[in-house]
């Protein structure tokens, strides 16, 4: 958990659990400490006096300290102490300040977490409780130790320690659970708090077998599509309920950076998304959306700037290259390029997107159509069409991209100077 060399930053709040953390970490030694502590100022003086009591121990430990002072609350209290706690720590791993932090979850913390996520109604991913190592860089060593054994080795040592009076609060649903349901659990079971970090632990293992699962299929069937991920929605009615939300969670994460304030509900209206037989709709969820064009789903990303210029000219984009050269009657040779006839094209030629309305009657056809309905024809999703590479002269479109040339456009027997145009779609993976 605590790789030697490192610099481990030691969340120190002044409770018992993180003093014990403090202590125990500078009699093991081995890397350098330095002590990090959140004011949330939610006390006046009282959080004033903890940040100073740290401060203290900090400075007679000999380590460096860095402290952070909490803003105005917004939404639940609970949460943004928290939010505010992850931000500052990942802020001065960010920063090259220490490597990892380590906090003082105990035991009994545990118990509490998967109890409140059990009554909020949890999968096995909640259930897992906290993490003993995360990616964002945090260490919880104490997971197996309960907070009676950690006051007693305080109390044998003589070092103090600060009572934080909001924990006996009944706002908070942790202080509830802590004071008022795990008392009546240990009247059935004294050993209760074992029991429930043994759940922690299968979850945590079952979470993890069925997390490589999920990647597994999401490498085998997700395209990135312009900073997107993009899924067949048959591909995903095929599988199991139990696989098929893991996937999805999966997938908004790699897309989105993160599952940050997504809740279930989110989770949910992206399955009916993907379920539904409309071919059409979106979802909205925090930092991103997700998109639905016939058989396909699109999970986060932007769509770019389209592909845009005087034509000849070679122009690359995230979903779309393109190259388009003159050539004389001599240097014309057959190829994949689309030729046209550049001496009945009327300036000014240009390459743009396709545009709502756009219609075109390509070389060879009977008529006239709207674009969009060789779209639906050809099954081209609707992010794919903001981009989709057209040509126009003054007259009107003279190539489409996958449709070829107007008649109009096309080379005579006597065509002397000849434009070819050659298209590619960017590969993703």
């Amino acid at each position: 958990m605590i790789p030697p060399g490192i610099r481990l930053g030691v969340a120190v709040s002044g409770g018992a659990d993180s003093i014990f953390l403090l202590h125990f970490l500078v009699e093991r030694g081995g890397v350098p400490l330095t002590v990090l502590h959140v004011n949330h100022g939610l006390r006046g003086m009282a959080s004033d006096a903890d940040c100073a009591f740290v401060a203290e121990i900090a400075e007679a430990l000999g380590l460096p300290m860095i402290s952070h002072r909490m803003g105005p609350v917004s939404g639940n209290l609970e949460q943004f102490c928290r939010r505010e706690r992850k931000a500052f720590f990942e802020r001065v791993i960010a920063e090259g300040r220490v490597d990892r932090v380590v906090t003082g979850h105990t035991a009994s913390d545990q118990a509490e977490t998967v109890l409140m996520r059990l009554l909020r109604g949890a999968g096995t991913t909640g259930l897992r409780g906290v993490l003993p190592v995360t990616a964002e860089g945090l260490i919880r060593p104490l997971l197996a130790v309960g907070r009676d054994e950690i006051r007693d080795w305080l109390r044998e040592r003589g070092i103090a320690w600060r009572e934080d009076e909001s924990n006996a609060s009944d706002q908070f649903l942790r202080n509830r659970v802590r004071a008022k349901l795990l008392p009546v659990m240990r009247e059935l079971d004294p050993a209760v708090e074992s029991a429930l970090e043994r759940v922690a632990e299968l979850a945590a293992v079952d979470e993890d077998f069925w997390r490589r699962e999920a990647g597994g299929i999401l490498d085998r069937i997700g395209d990135w599509n312009q900073g997107g991920l993009v899924l067949d929605c048959r591909k995903l009615a095929e599988l199991h309920p139990a696989l098929l939300g893991r996937v999805l969670r999966l997938a908004l994460e790699r897309a989105l950076g993160g599952l940050r304030r997504l809740d279930r509900a989110h989770l949910e209206r992206v399955g009916s998304l993907v379920l539904g037989a409309a071919g059409d709709g979106a979802v909205e969820v925090p930092r991103g959306r997700v998109e639905r064009s016939m058989d396909w789903i699109r999970v986060g990303g932007s769509i770019p700037a389209p592909l845009e210029g005087e034509i000849p000219g070679e122009f690359t984009g995230l979903r779309f290259e393109l190259k388009a050269w003159l050539e004389d009657e001599g240097g014309y040779t057959e190829g994949e390029a689309i030729v046209l006839d550049w001496e009945r094209l009327r300036p000014p030629v240009r390459l743009r997107a396709w545009k709502a309305g756009d219609r075109f009657q390509a070389a060879g056809a009977m008529q006239e159509k709207l674009v969009k309905q060789f779209f639906e024809q050809t099954r081209i999703p609707s992010w794919d069409r903001a981009l989709w590479p057209i040509i126009t002269d003054s007259e009107g479109i003279v190539w489409i991209h996958r449709l070829g040339a107007a008649a109009r456009a096309l080379p005579q027997s006597g065509t002397r100077i000849r434009l070819r145009v050659r298209c590619d779609t960017v590969s993703s993976k």
